[in-house]
């Protein structure tokens, strides 16, 4: 199926306007974006905590850098020229 026809039928179906897609589209970006270097810095840094011996601060220093990761890539999503 063409994607003009699954977005025609998404607008027919649920009485959207093309503005609500968008806005939904801006906010599934911003959640991924967010979540995904989250929990790689969540996992990486249970894995080096294992590695190496110091858990907690290594998967606080994860979680840390996912979040700056995440929050840096969606203000550039947000801020973008």
């Amino acid at each position: 199926m063409e994607f003009w026809v699954l977005k025609w039928l998404v607008l027919k179906m649920f009485g959207l306007k093309k503005e609500d897609l968008l806005a939904l589209s801006l906010a599934m970006r911003l959640a991924l974006v967010i979540l995904l270097p989250l929990l790689t810095g969540l996992f990486l840094g249970r894995y080096l905590g294992r590695l190496f011996g110091y858990e907690p601060l290594s998967v606080f220093l994860g979680i840390l850098l996912g979040l700056y990761m995440g929050g840096r890539q969606a203000m550039h999503i947000l801020f973008k020229k």
